[in-house]
């Protein structure tokens, strides 16, 4: 090893980046690890996930929607104010101090509506049982009301106003066929996808009639959809055409289906409209998921909407009127239903269901409300569907005479359609457009005007209060202004409005207080994303000209057909010809094109390859302007300019026509007539690039063998390279793109998170991690005094949830099988028969998937004989894995060895496609196997070089942006380092096949370090071996036997000569050798399995004080233990409010005792506290005094961050939270846990809680048992007992005495507490251990100690430097 003080040659640095972890390793060229004062430099540096700020967003959109809605309510009271007075002086007053006891009103009235004997509230409620009643009065009568009512009317309109999703009238807004028209459009130009527009008027009927059942409403839609019911419709296309059916019905849809494939990032694909997450999780996770494939769903909703809002209008052409029919028809229903309930069930049953306020789902849950005594309380509210299964449930039990059988028959119905007891206020109303309130207002106002006079005056604005009634219920902030305060603008908040003058902005002065076009400018530049590849450059949009054509060559330049690379005319010929004309390029299109443009008639869709299906990338916004705005003058330059300009626009203001309208009539005054903007304002243009038009057309870059000279966008035209070729070693454009980004940002002399972290385009979460990655760099390159030679990072997905199955492999089959009725064998039977656990075997579910037959014979397999040791039936890759790194079950199948033997390191060979053809096809048409797959089966001829190196680059590129950002910016840091990307699957497999060392991340947190020090090993074997140019390597070694799976059994030498890798040991007969546990050894492999066996590796976390909240925001009811009022004054034993102040940071303190004597404790510094110290440095004493009553209080440390590293009484923790009312300390332990012999057991208990603890445990599955469990319950125990016993909520004892109920639980039980009292000795936040299941709390080994009591032992504060490799010690 190394000794970092005398290092006299290069040393590499590793690095493994997660989103709250960052591993690190340094060595020498040899893999040994380099230390520094005897300390080995290896480490871990754990820190908090970084919230994304959605959530804090998502809470600031809540709240300025509801100040705004108060705005909107203030605004009409001012409005009011003089005539109501005259009416009635305290109105406004009661009706805003209306939540608030008696006692704390300002006027003593109990009552904040009406007063006096003249109209109390008792008579209003009686007059109008809801507001809809007063609303339909006040709209179909002119007679005089009194003004009160006029105004509670029209403050219910302007505080719920409905959705502003749909543009125009009234008529549009309740349109079937606007609806109807708007998906028939979409379905057309985004899904390809023709649907019947002739029998609208039967669609629409079949929608309405809820006679019909929502299955048999999904086949009759389906059948009127459908475009050629009994010919040509596609198997594909009937499904696309069934479950958008399903979602229009009210049915669960599958938009995998629709869309052809599983949107990547979308965790539900299955889902229907009316479920009660979908406006909250669903939708918004499909608008962040498939940005550009999200409206297809809109418009399909769009028309689920017309359909539910027809049913709440039911005939009425007015809400209100919809509304009051449907409060009679609840109060019928109910009348009806209680006279059968009553008639036909018990007292204690009728009570139960109607009256009970401790129920979840009866009729008191379904409303709300339950009476007691003579109160009526608040109960909590069930969902509809809950409500209406105990219903179901109830009448179930209920036999009636034939008198009631008319009256019980019809109640079940609409209890089953959920038309039963309908609600005023229920999730349905979500789909109300604004313009039916609006209706109603207009109404209410020209009624209400005839009796009060004061309406229809004018005032110095020109406008009437009517007039400013209808403009305060239609105005909406324009997005692209933001928010109207700019008080902290300078300060960095986020605020970009311009104003035109001060003052007030009001409805009906905006435009002469906000200068739009200036607002929008600064929104604009605050929108738009940059580069991937060059700082500082803003991305064009996704269907801007430019891109829309990257994105094409791109794609276009992979195609080979019969194995060779069309030539560079024919390609830009099947450009012009195909994309330029048609909106989607299918694969039976170009085969058609392709047949005659070569002559070549047998040319079949399996000759053609290099792309998936059909083409993905199309140049949708050049044929909109192309076909419906410009026509030829397309290929006019200035045309173009003008078309790239509205894209942009068109992708900002999204479906805001009049911005986009006067945005384009000022720039290109005349340039569009109305019927070209008319066409503009309805294209739909979503999301952004990745790249600048600066990166795609403006850096000039040369082929190194040619010596020519182009941009990226004329290399995919005048060659056949698609972009990751031309960022390759054979052309310059990566060191010009370095050569640009170096000039732009300069030397980097400040290393500063403002500097070179804030304004990176990664998530939050991957900033930190990069952060940290910086400092620990910058420590390593203090500490050894120059630059690494090497850097090799590998960074996790940031951001992002751990993808998992979707669905079970049994039930996959199970599902497969039950739509395959023409096999007379029952497969479903046999799969139903076997353990869920038994699919996880690659050889059954790859047997099942293909009948039972070998893939490449069409011979049955022998199930027994193919599950035994030497069966004659294996598992192939169909692309050969000594040549492609695949190993997912797309690429494998299986068949017999002797076929197997004689395929070798070959594609299929033509025999064997034209013989199984036929039954690949009908696996396909089945769902069986893939379209990847068939198109591998179906490969021609040998993998060409291209796609050998594609294969091999996909390995070792890397393409998600935040690790580019990392890499780069670690490149601009250290100009004579080289930075390498390691990807994740590479050290995986390395450790698996080559180490035999698996993973465990339960057992300890040390993996990430030696994931760093792989990272070091693989990465540079791997850019050693392929010279970071894939391609020539290939080219290089054309025809040789080689293969790229065993990369570490040969000996590797850099360019120069020196030792990369020395292989491992060899026998006489030239086969590895392998010891007795069949691990290769000798050579450099010795090395790396001895430093990855080792623990000395370093720990430290991230500390930091606390900001944002200053308390939790959930509000805690009166007898909730609430801390903080809700408002100034308003106690929180009446009212609620919130439970405690959030904490900053620590600070230790002294002060007098109870008996007078000085007392030490470490007390919290709440945030708000933290904040107001930055200008009042005696806050605290005050704090501490004031509201902890602590006396002549002195600081001994006034700050110590959250994580802080304290040794207490000898035993280190870290110090995390403030918890139990204030009164204890949480801290957590700093010991990392090593299991030695036991780390393969906790590595298989981790796997079966994971993914098998539905199951009871199984020793061939899991590979636990007594023995293995036993002995890891005995070793946490000691480990308690023993280097933990210091460990405050110490479980060592309590285990020790109660080994003999652990003895007695069964297998599952067992696993299960042990993957619990693992956290007991791990270094997580959470310290608590489930140990029910011997007899423990749930919450045991809790690591909190009363301040008191921390107070009074021997604590050090230990501070780290970011390695670990530096500290000081402090007494406190």
């Amino acid at each position: 090893m190394k000794n970092a003080n005398k290092v006299t040659g290069k040393y590499y640095l590793g690095f493994d980046i997660g989103t709250n972890s960052v591993g690190w390793a340094v060595t020498d060229e040899n893999y040994n690890l380099c230390k520094f004062k005897k300390k080995s430099m290896w480490g871990i540096r754990l820190f908090e996930d970084a919230k994304t700020a959605e959530e804090r967003r998502g809470q600031r959109a809540s709240r300025r929607r509801l100040q705004r809605r108060k705005q909107r309510i203030d605004l009409l009271q001012e409005i009011f104010a003089e005539e109501i007075n005259k009416v009635d002086e305290t109105f406004f007053i009661r009706l805003n101090e209306s939540r608030l006891h008696l006692d704390d009103k300002t006027v003593s009235e109990k009552h904040p509506l009406f007063i006096g004997s003249e109209y109390s509230e008792k008579e209003y409620y009686r007059e109008y049982p809801t507001i809809f009643h007063l609303r339909k009065e006040l709209m179909e009568s002119s007679e005089p009301h009194d003004i009160r009512l006029v105004y509670l009317a029209i403050h219910h309109i302007l505080k719920n106003r409905g959705h502003f999703l749909i543009d125009g009238e009234l008529s549009k807004a309740n349109s079937f066929d606007a609806a109807f028209y708007q998906m028939k459009e979409v379905l057309c130009n985004e899904l390809d996808l023709e649907i019947d527009g002739e029998n609208t008027t039967e669609v629409e009927r079949t929608l309405r009639d809820r006679n019909i059942s929502k299955s048999d409403k999904v086949k009759l839609l389906a059948a009127l959809l459908a475009m050629n019911q009994n010919e040509t419709e596609s198997k594909e296309t009937k499904k696309k055409i069934e479950n958008i059916c399903k979602l229009l019905a009210g049915n669960k849809g599958d938009i995998s289906k629709i869309f052809g494939q599983t949107p990547e990032g979308v965790e539900k694909t299955s889902f229907s409209f009316g479920e009660a997450d979908y406006d909250e999780s669903i939708r918004p996770n499909l608008e962040e998921s498939i940005p550009d494939q999200c409206f297809v769903i809109d418009s399909i909703k769009a028309l689920y909407d017309w359909n539910v809002l027809a049913d709440i209008l039911n005939g009425q052409t007015y809400l209100s009127c919809a509304k009051v029919n449907q409060y009679e028809t609840h109060k019928n229903n109910l009348k009806e239903l209680k006279l059968l309930v009553n008639r036909y069930c018990s007292r204690e049953e009728y009570k139960r269901f109607f009256k009970s306020a401790v129920e979840k789902a009866n009729y008191s849950n379904y409303i709300g409300s339950a009476k007691q005594g003579n109160k009526i309380i608040d109960v909590k509210r069930c969902a509809e569907e809950d409500f209406y299964k105990e219903l179901k449930i109830l009448l179930s039990k209920i036999e009636p005479e034939e008198a009631d059988r008319e009256l019980y028959e019809r109640i079940k119905r609409e209890a089953e359609e959920g038309s039963l007891l309908p609600l005023q206020r229920n999730k349905d109303n979500s789909v109300v457009p604004n313009q039916m309130h609006k209706a109603e207002l207009a109404l209410i106002l020209e009624n209400a005007g005839s009796y009060l006079g004061f309406l229809n005056e004018k005032d110095e604005d020109g406008l009437s209060p009517a007039e400013k009634i209808i403009e305060l219920f239609s105005f909406r902030i324009p997005y692209y202004v933001g928010p109207l305060s700019d008080r902290h603008k300078d300060r960095g908040s986020n605020a970009w409005i311009v104003r035109k003058a001060e003052g007030r902005i009001l409805p009906w002065n905006f435009d002469e207080k906000v200068d739009r076009e200036k607002s929008n400018e600064a929104f604009i530049e605050r929108m738009t994303n940059k580069c991937t590849y060059l700082l500082g450059k803003d991305v064009v949009a996704k269907n801007s000209l430019i891109y829309s054509h990257f994105m094409v060559l791109n794609e276009l330049n992979n195609l080979s057909v019969c194995g060779n690379k069309i030539s560079v005319q024919v390609k830009q010929d099947i450009y012009r010809e195909l994309f330029q004309r048609h909106t989607k390029v299918s694969k039976k299109m170009l085969l058609q094109y392709c047949r005659e443009k070569m002559m070549n008639k047998d040319l079949e869709e399996e000759d053609l390859s290099g792309f998936d299906g059909d083409f993905k990338a199309k140049l949708s916004s050049y044929l909109d302007f192309e076909k419906k705005v410009f026509g030829a003058k397309m290929e006019e330059d200035r045309i173009r300019k003008i078309t790239e300009d509205i894209i942009r626009w068109k992708t900002i203001y999204g479906d805001d026509g009049k911005m986009l309208q006067a945005v384009v009539e000022k720039e290109y005054p005349g340039e569009l007539d109305s019927d070209q903007l008319k066409a503009v304002k309805q294209f739909r243009y979503s999301g952004w690039g990745n790249f600048s038009e600066e990166f795609l057309n403006g850096i000039v870059g040369t082929e190194k063998p040619t010596g020519q000279m182009f941009t990226i966008i004329e290399a995919l035209w005048q060659t056949n390279c698609n972009l990751m070729q031309l960022l390759s070693k054979n052309f310059t454009f990566m060191e010009e793109i370095e050569k640009h980004n170096r000039e732009l940002a300069g030397q980097i002399t400040d290393i500063s998170y403002d500097k070179l972290v804030k304004d990176l385009y990664i998530s939050p979460a991957n900033k930190r991690a990069v952060w940290q990655t910086v400092r620990i760099a910058e420590e390593v390159k203090k500490i050894m005094g120059c630059e690494p030679a090497k850097i090799f990072v590998e960074m996790a997905r940031g951001g992002e949830k751990e993808k998992k199955r979707t669905i079970s492999r049994k039930k996959k089959l199970l599902e497969l099988y039950a739509a395959c009725k023409k096999d007379a064998r029952d497969w479903n039977r046999e799969i139903e028969d076997r353990d869920e656990r038994e699919f996880n075997s690659d050889k059954l579910y790859l047997y099942y998937t293909q009948m039972g037959r070998c893939m490449y014979s069409g011979e049955r397999i022998d199930l027994h004989e193919l599950m035994s040791a030497n069966s004659k039936w294996d598992i192939d890759h169909i692309y050969p894995q000594s040549k492609v790194k695949d190993d997912s079950l797309d690429n494998r199948v299986l068949s017999l060895k002797k076929i197997n033997n004689e395929k070798g390191n070959k594609p299929l060979s033509r025999d064997i496609q034209q013989s199984q053809q036929k039954w690949w096809t009908e696996l396909l048409q089945l769902e069986f196997i893939t379209k990847k797959k068939y198109d591998r089966l179906m490969h021609r001829g040998e993998l060409s070089e291209e796609e050998l190196s594609g294969f091999i680059n996909r390995q070792l590129v890397e393409t998600r942006q935040s690790t580019k950002a990392a890499a780069e910016l670690l490149g601009r840091m250290y100009n004579n380092s080289k930075v390498v990307y390691v990807k994740a699957p590479l050290v995986s497999q390395f450790r698996k096949d080559d180490l035999n060392i698996l993973k465990s991340r339960l057992a300890n947190d040390y993996h990430h370090a030696k994931d760093a020090y792989l990272n070091i090993a693989v990465g540079n074997v791997y850019n050693e071996k392929f010279t970071d140019n894939p391609l020539r390597w290939i080219e290089k070694h054309a025809g040789e036997n080689y293969s790229i799976n065993r990369v570490f059994d040969y000996d590797i030498v850099a360019g120069d000569g020196a030792p990369v890798w020395a292989a491992p040991l060899r026998d006489e007969k030239n086969k590895l050798r392998k010891n007795e546990v069949g691990e290769k050894y000798g050579g450099t492999i010795d090395v790396i399995r001895k430093t990855v066996k080792r623990n000395d590796v370093l720990y430290t976390e991230h500390t930091y004080c606390g900001k944002g909240e200053l308390f939790n925001a959930t509000i805690a009811k009166k007898d909730g233990g609430a801390e903080i009022p809700l408002k100034a004054g308003l106690q929180t034993g009446k009212y609620g409010g919130y439970k405690s102040p959030n904490t900053s940071y620590f600070a230790a303190i002294e002060f007098d005792g109870k008996k007078g004597e000085r007392v030490k404790n470490i007390m919290e510094v709440p945030v708000y506290i933290a904040n107001i110290l930055l200008h009042d440095i005696d806050a605290y004493i005050r704090y501490c005094e004031t509201v902890k009553g602590l006396k002549n209080v002195k600081i001994l440390r006034p700050c110590i961050k959250k994580n802080a590293l304290i040794s207490v009484d000898g035993y280190p923790m870290r110090i995390c939270n403030c918890n139990s009312g204030k009164k204890n300390i949480g801290l957590k332990n700093n010991l990392q846990p090593l299991f030695g012999r036991h780390e393969e057991t906790v590595r298989r208990i981790e796997k079966y809680v994971d993914k098998n603890q539905g199951f009871e445990v199984d020793e061939k599955f899991d590979g636990l048992n007594e023995a293995n469990l036993t002995a890891l319950y005995d070793d946490i125990t000691e480990k308690l007992c023993g280097p933990y016993v210091e460990r405050p909520s110490n479980q060592g004892e309590y285990l020790m005495e109660n080994r003999e109920k652990f003895l007695n639980i069964s297998l599952k039980e067992k696993a299960k507490l042990l993957a619990q009292m693992i956290k007991l000795v791990r270094c997580d936040n959470e310290t608590k251990a489930d140990l029910t299941s011997i007899g423990a709390s749930k919450s045991a080994g809790v690591i909190s100690v009363n301040k008191n009591t921390l107070g009074g032992k021997r604590l050090i504060l230990i501070n780290q430097s970011v390695t670990g490799l530096f500290e000081n010690r402090i007494e406190l």
